[in-house]
This record gives structure tokens, sequence and C-alpha cells, in this order.
């Protein structure tokens, strides 16, 4: 299955990527991973957004916005879940301040894409101008606070936007047993339907180079543990020896019970699927939630469509074994 086909394609993006979460963000574990092992409580969590350069037409799209920056603004049900599962979270600068201090404009951005309705990844839209479309997945919940007092979305989220819920009825494609929807129309970058974590929720393809891409998996997977090993990945990027007796299955899985995510079942399914696509060595994989990435990937506003010269994938692939990395240790 590592030997997948993928689509062809000369029509490219650049990707660049942003850390919104400020370096002490950490999450519970248990409602993430299991088994937790002792010591390891709580994981270091980054949150990953990203900038979508189209090479040819210059159109710009964000593949989510992480948090926003003031939580005291968030609907008081989510600031409840917060408080009672035990996160601890902040954000020094937020998405758009990191685009003007790096040169780019809310006005360029043709797009906000979310993965799925998380306040983590929903940021604060009524900082882009109503010009900004925006595209969520199918079956999003898109109520909104005040009108929906439980609701977790503010009615500004959506207030003067263009907003496009995706359709999987009839994709334009699928990758690796994933449907797919040609976002631009030419191959340089596709949208995913990764449903399981929570409603609506996507991943994103990118096509960096002719045959170089970089894998935009949200919150299919809140720990690299949870798809790796298999022996898609071990054919192209040993795991180190000794480390693991059993490369046959990942290390990690997802809680039974209550849990972050929604939909267990399908949430193992995407899970699956997307270990394959990871296993590729022309595919470069970034989860929001990936500490062990930090101090391997570049961050805005450098782009990281270099991966593959730089030997990315070497270096991160079984970084989360290591002990002493962002406190995983996971063998």
């Amino acid at each position: 299955m590592s030997d997948i086909t993928l689509p062809k394609s000369s029509s490219t993006v650049s990707v660049k990527v942003f850390n919104i979460a400020s370096p002490k963000t950490s999450i519970p574990a248990a409602l993430f991973i299991t088994p937790v092992k002792p010591g390891k409580e709580r994981l270091s969590s980054p949150d990953y957004a990203f900038l979508v350069e189209h090479s040819t037409s210059g159109r710009k799209v964000l593949f989510d916005l992480g948090p926003m920056k003031d939580f005291s603004k968030l609907p008081p049900a989510m600031q409840g879940l917060l408080g009672q599962a035990g996160f601890e979270m902040s954000v020094d600068a937020d998405i758009t301040e990191q685009l003007k201090a790096g040169g780019e404009s809310v006005e360029e951005i043709d797009t906000v894409i979310w993965s799925h309705s998380h306040f983590d990844h929903t940021g604060d839209m009524s900082l882009f101008p109503a010009k900004t479309k925006l595209v969520v997945g199918k079956g999003t919940d898109r109520r909104t606070f005040p009108s929906v007092p439980d609701a977790m979305l503010l009615e500004s989220d959506f207030a003067g936007h263009e907003v496009v819920e995706l359709t999987w009825e009839k994709p334009d494609l699928t990758i690796g047993g994933v449907p797919a929807l040609d976002f631009f129309g030419d191959g340089s970058f596709y949208l995913l339907d990764t449903p399981g974590h929570w409603a609506g929720h996507l991943s994103g393809l990118a096509r960096v180079k002719e045959n170089s891409f970089v894998l935009l998996g949200a919150d299919v997977c809140h720990h690299p543990g949870q798809l790796r090993p298999n022996p898609h990945l071990h054919k192209h990027f040993p795991c180190p020896g000794g480390i693991l007796s059993d490369l046959s299955k990942p290390i990690l899985s997802i809680p039974e019970g209550f849990s972050m995510y929604a939909d267990r079942p399908n949430a193992l399914v995407s899970q699956e699927k997307l270990s394959v696509l990871d296993a590729h060595p022309d595919i470069f994989l970034i989860t929001a939630h990936d500490p062990t990435l930090e101090g391997v990937i570049t961050l805005f506003p450098e782009n990281v469509n270099n991966w593959q010269e730089l030997g990315w994938k070497a270096k991160a692939s079984w970084a989360f074994l290591e002990e002493g990395n962002k406190g995983y240790g996971y063998h």
C-alpha cells in the first residue's frame, strides 16, 4: 500500500507553517491517546496552521487559523470545556499578527479553510475582511453563540463571509483510498475527507514540487505513535534497530469511552489511511499538534517546500521514540 499512485501535475503551491500556540501549551494525554505512559500524562502541543500560495496565480489560502488570542471572547460553553478538561493553552501572537510581522496582509487571503470547527483551528474570523471565503467540511456544526447558548462557535465566525460547505458525494478522485477534492482545479492542492475526530474533519495534500507533497494532517491524530510504526513506513524509513519489537501496528490508539474523538471507529479508519500516505517517500506529514517536528521544520516566513532535499522525513519519522523529545519517549 505504500506504493500508492499519487496524481500527476506540474502545478504547485508553496506552503508556510505557523505555530500559533505558546511554548508552554500542553494538553491532557488521556483525552487523546491510549495507553498513557506513567510520567507522560501531559502532551506538549504546538498548534500548526498553514499558508498555501498558488505558484502561478498567487492566490493565498489559509488552512486552519490556530486559536484566537483572547480566550475570553470564546463562547461560555467552550471556556467551560477548556477549564474542566485541563487544557493549558495561550497565544502570544495570533495568525493575523504573525502574517503582518512576516509582510503578509489579511486582505490578500482569498479563502480560509477550517480542518474542523474546534476553537484551536478556527481562530478569529472577525479579523478577516468580508471578501474572505470560509470553507468547512460536510456536516460542520455551524450553530453559534449567543443565538444558541451552548454553541461552540461565535456568530462573528460567519458574519459577512461566504461560507462553502464541502460535499463528498462526487469527489474529484481518491488518493490512497481517501476521497479528494482538487481545490484549485489543477492538481496543486487537494482537500481530503478524513472523518472521525470531529464533524466535517478535513486534511490537505499540497504539491510543493512536481513529485513532492506536504500532507496537512490536522487532527487525524494527536501523537505520531497513533500512526507509527507500520510496515509501510518501515519499508522506506527503517525504525532504529532494537527500539520496538513489533513494527506491525502503531504503539498508541484512541481512548475508548470519553475522548476528544467524536467518532472513534471512523477516526481509526482515517488514521489507518493517513498512515499509508505518511509512509510514502514523497509525502511529508505535518499534523496540527506534533511537537516532535519542532527543530525539524522551518516556520513562517520560511517555506517547507524543500523538505525532501533537507532530509526532514528521516529525522522526523521516529523522533517520537526519543525519550527527551518534548516528553514523549513512547516505546
